[in-house]
């Protein structure tokens, strides 16, 4: 059987284009199909939010050779401060005890889907835009999959599918996948916060009795705030005031940056952990939020889907031309397993654990958090999570 391409990318959001621009070098004929343009893509208010990028991250889109570019729109987070309101607990990370220029970054997401994208049109990936997906069948020789293209219907082939299409995924949806979704019953209230203090390279983690308040530093002296808190409060904190809304986030958050306004408008929109045990089957496989969607209290989940897509990349590379590709989907869930059932179980637990005013859950975090303080080992294995270390990274170049 002769297939049209050796893999076809539903998806060309951060996870998807990185994966086709990582598999670019290789000899492999690859196709993306993708529903919007990049200028839709530019001009949607999504890809404004704020991107958490670890310093691991910055390693893979260093080997994609995209990091010089994107650095000039990453602000560097040199120090992460963790805090419990009104406890005792406290961890403080810097970039300087880890020997690293920063232990992370905040870059806005068209940021990165712009200079990916400028570099994927350079390649011999198809990106076919705009474009859906309608249906796909798997059979022994490969996967027959049917898009619509500027409204008319046609038929690929491709030996291998990944679906990297996002939580609302296609792919996933017409495959043979179970997908397991845990509502936390809470919402995100995120925006831009102007910030009295001068520091611009600290990131917040500040949890309350109702939920964590994230601050991560932004350009233009302007703090990303992603404030999580229970359903049923989160509508009347939406509603209320300016100024009621800023003395309500001033009493939670406290005076770590001086004083705080508004910066514009605020968004709001509900939160869950949904995640697919198994995110392979025969000659299909799932990345990113297609397979994981997190909890954002630790900015943990674009870094998952990037360590996902350049795993994949990496164990395609390393296989020998002529070998099947369906067969690199045991060895790339082999390695992915650990780590996404780590950061998983990571963000589901501290959630639980910080977002309760239980006595004794308290006294349990707090002494946690001064145990991370005091102690280097832990202190340090602790940082490397929180820089994306804690798993390996793929070799994403062709020797």
């Amino acid at each position: 059987m002769t297939t049209d391409y050796d893999l076809i990318i539903i998806g060309s959001g951060m996870v998807g284009a990185c994966l086709g621009l990582a598999l670019s070098q290789t000899s492999r004929r690859v196709a993306i199909v993708e529903a919007k343009t990049i200028d839709e893509k530019q001009a949607d208010s999504v890809g404004k939010r704020a991107i958490a990028l670890s310093w691991g991250s910055r390693g893979i889109l260093e080997q994609l050779n995209s990091w010089q570019e994107l650095s000039d729109e990453a602000m560097p987070i040199r120090h992460i401060h963790v805090s419990d309101k009104g406890r005792f607990g406290k961890t403080r990370l810097s970039a300087q005890n880890q020997q690293v220029e920063a232990l992370g970054y905040v870059v806005e997401a068209r940021c990165i889907e712009s200079v990916v994208s400028t570099r994927l049109a350079a390649t011999t990936v198809d990106v076919l835009s705009p474009a859906t997906l309608s249906d796909y069948t798997v059979n022994d020789n490969g996967v027959e999959v049917i898009v619509s293209v500027n409204g008319k219907e046609q038929t690929l082939s491709c030996k291998l599918l990944v679906g990297a299409d996002g939580g609302l995924s296609k792919v996933r949806q017409l495959g043979p996948f179970e997908l397991k979704e845990y509502p936390y019953d809470q919402q995100a209230i995120t925006g831009l916060i102007h910030v009295e203090s001068d520091e611009n390279d600290v990131a917040y983690e500040r949890f309350t009795s109702e939920g964590p308040i994230a601050m991560l530093p932004h350009f233009d002296g302007l703090y990303s705030l992603v404030w999580t808190m229970p359903s049923s409060i989160a509508e009347q904190v939406k509603n209320l005031s300016e100024d009621a809304f800023l003395q309500r986030l001033q009493s939670r958050f406290g005076q770590w940056l001086g004083e705080l306004s508004l910066a514009g408008s605020c968004q709001m929109f509900p939160l869950s952990l949904s995640h697919v045990p198994q995110n392979i089957s025969n000659r299909v496989v799932l990345i990113g939020n297609a397979a994981h969607q997190l909890h954002p209290v630790a900015g943990q989940g674009f870094n998952l889907g990037l360590r996902d897509a350049a795993m994949l990349a990496g164990v395609i590379i390393s296989a020998q031309q002529d070998e099947e590709l369906d067969d690199v989907l045991e060895v790339y869930a082999r390695h992915r397993k650990t780590d996404q059932a780590l950061i998983t179980g990571f963000t589901d637990s501290v959630i639980k654990l910080f977002s309760t005013d239980n006595a004794a859950l308290s006294v349990m975090r707090n002494s946690g958090l001064l145990m991370l303080d005091n102690i280097p080992l832990l202190k340090n294995e602790f940082a490397r999570q929180a820089m994306g270390l804690g798993a390996p990274i793929a070799r994403l170049k062709v020797s």
